[in-house]
């Protein structure tokens, strides 16, 4: 019999949310869910960190491979071996410790059986979601994504978060397809271009019965909670609408959770961002991001990439890393907002209850009188250089034939 030992969760982790719940019950849940794979011919307690992120899928892994052990080791530890690029996208902002891809979890399995003794270390490996991303040359290069297909990762900063909910997606959709052969169906029939495992992923849906989805919406690989509302000519791709989430005629969510009545306005674009509950977002895109509860963001532009194609640095619980996937946004913390004319860099974080708001000189408002008057161009536009026009020239209108 193997019984796992999770008595609570990080400070870190306190009030966040997986997959649009709160992590105390995901976790909760996950643990449930594998409660009847736990029989065994030896007694062995599985103790995980409140540090640990993990949901059934990965509970399965070290369940397995404590069933596949055969030595005398009285105390097991794990270890994930990594493939270097989800090392890089997921894992690279974890303990600078790590050797030959080789990542300790804190998760402890111990044996009470009478004559065991000594310890051992287990590597645990998973399977992927292998997807090739392309780019134009001006921005990247062809970049690969391996996404884990089970969730086991030790939170050690804001960031985590995000990457954990970007692995629980992929995570619960292998899950849910295996049970659902109708998705199976669609995807033999199916005419789109791709390999099969995105034609099949593609081709999974769960909606609620109880929620709005207006005929014209695309939904793809994603599941929609009950209450959710989802307008006309949205596209939600490989997310995960909570419930009351209210997504305004036209809004785009890919790779993605949107928690419990958040609402994303007309039009507005989020990709591969962990949206919590309570959050209002417009005028976008927001992209590798992640809104905590009650934040809000208006018309900001934040950065995700270095055109210098150095290392985006991030602050961790042990100081500032670098990150050494490519693209990463920020994170606003619970009851953040950002207004209309910020401007944030790559790996910020903005603390709770902090409002951001471009430069206030620069705002034209109600009761300003000295607006900018008309003024020359900065150059003319039949070419030549506005250094080579008298100082009083107007500015050059040309008709376009």
């Amino acid at each position: 019999m193997i019984r796992i030992e999770y008595s609570e969760q990080s400070e870190l982790l306190a009030g966040r949310q997986v997959l649009a719940r709160p992590c105390e019950d995901f976790f909760r849940d996950a643990i449930l869910e594998v409660s009847p794979r736990c029989s065994g011919p030896e007694d062995w307690t599985l103790s995980l960190a409140p540090s640990l992120m993990f949901d059934s899928s990965g509970l399965l892994l070290l369940i397995n491979a404590l069933k596949e052990y055969s030595g005398p080791a009285s105390e097991i530890r794990f270890r994930l071996a990594l493939d270097p690029d989800a090392y890089r996208d997921y894992y690279s902002l974890g303990p600078e410790s790590v050797h030959h891809l080789r990542l300790l979890l804190p998760v402890t399995a111990r044996r009470s059986a009478v004559g065991s003794s000594g310890s051992a270390t287990l590597d645990i490996e998973f399977d992927y979601c292998t997807r090739d991303l392309e780019f134009p040359s001006s921005l990247a290069d062809v970049r690969r994504m391996n996404t884990p297909l089970a969730l086991l990762m030790e939170c050690h900063g804001e960031f985590d978060i995000l990457f954990a909910n970007q692995v629980a997606i992929f995570s619960a959709l292998a899950r849910d397809l295996r049970r659902h052969p109708l998705a199976w169906a669609k995807a033999i029939l199916s005419r789109r271009r791709g390999s099969w495992k995105q034609r099949l992923g593609l081709a999974y849906t769960r909606i609620h019965p109880d929620a709005d989805v207006h005929p014209t919406a695309v939904v793809e690989g994603s599941v929609i909670a009950a209450g959710a509302r989802v307008g006309a000519h949205c596209v939600v791709r490989y997310s995960h609408i909570g419930e009351r989430a209210e997504l305004s005629d036209g809004a785009k969510v890919e790779f993605s959770v949107v928690g419990p009545g958040s609402w994303l306005m007309h039009d507005l674009v989020i990709f591969r961002c962990h949206v919590e509950d309570e959050v209002f977002l417009i005028h976008g895109p927001y992209q590798f991001s992640c809104f905590q509860s009650r934040s809000a963001a208006f018309a900001t532009i934040m950065m995700d990439y270095r055109p210098d194609a150095k290392p985006i640095k991030a602050m961790t619980d042990s100081g500032l890393r670098e990150y050494h996937g490519g693209f990463l946004g920020s994170v606003l913390k619970e009851g953040a907002k950002s207004l209309g004319g910020s401007l944030l860099s790559p790996g910020m974080i903005i603390p709770g209850e902090t409002w951001l708001a471009g430069d206030l000189a620069s705002i034209h408002r109600p009761g300003r009188l000295n607006l900018p008057q008309r003024q020359p161009l900065p150059a003319s536009f039949d070419g030549r250089d506005s250094q080579d026009c008298p100082a009083d020239s107007q500015p050059v209108s040309r008709r376009i034939a």
